[in-house]
Order: structure tokens, then sequence, then C-alpha cells
């Protein structure tokens, strides 16, 4: 038995040591309920601004949809952002500079869309603020 929590732990810790993961998109993310009365286009002002913290840069493509933009001198992320009142969706477009095979990407990566979920979803709780 401790042998198999001794290797259980050492793949876990092993896990988080890889510098690829498996690709992390946001999928039907439901919109906290103090934006769900919000108007389309002011939850997509509210998406921009929770972006605009860590320096992503956005475009507004259509209605309910936006394309943000994450750069650094040597990565570059662009996800695409579908939202509604009911959910909202983070998916990869295009990267440069990472190592990006297979379904599997840079850690890096997926800590930039998990930070921008976070400061979603911290932005939209408090639409009401």
């Amino acid at each position: 038995m401790n042998r198999i929590l001794a290797l259980l732990v050492a793949t876990l810790i092993l896990a988080g040591c890889m510098p690829n993961q498996p690709l992390y998109n946001v999928d039907n993310h439901p919109i906290p309920a103090a934006a769900r009365d919000l108007p389309v286009d002011r939850i997509g002002a509210l998406i921009i601004e929770a972006g605009q913290k860590r320096n992503w840069t956005f475009e507004q493509t259509g209605t309910g949809h936006l394309v943000a933009t994450q750069a650094d001198p040597k990565y570059t992320a662009v996800v695409d952002i579908y939202f509604d009142q009911q959910s909202y969706r983070i998916m990869k477009k295009s990267t440069t500079g990472f190592s990006d095979r297979n379904g599997w990407i840079s850690r890096r990566y997926n800590n930039w869309v998990h930070y921008l979920e976070g400061d979603i979803e911290e932005r939209l709780s408090t639409a009401a603020s």
C-alpha cells in the first residue's frame, strides 16, 4: 500500500513539472447570477475589463464573440471567447512560441487561460458593483 501511495505521489509531482499539459479550453462556464440579466454587450465589456487586468487585448468580432490576444516577447496566444447571458467559452485560436502538438500545449498557455477565466469570473460576479 505504501508503494502505491509513493508511486502516486511521485507521478503527481512529475506531472506538475512537465512543461506540456493537455490543452485547456473553457467550455460552457456558467455566467454568474450577478451578470445574467445584463445585456450581452455589457457582459462583453466586463469580459474585456477583466482581461485587460493581465494585458489581454480584445477585438469584438460580432455579438457574443471576442478575439483576445496575450503576448510577451517569446509567446503569443489568441483565443476566441464566445458568450451570452448563460455561459461563456474560451477556445484556443492560435499560438506562437508554445510547444503545441496533438492536444498538448505548454503549461504557460494553460496558466494564461486559467487566469483569464478566473478574472472573468471575478469581474462578472461583481457586475452590479
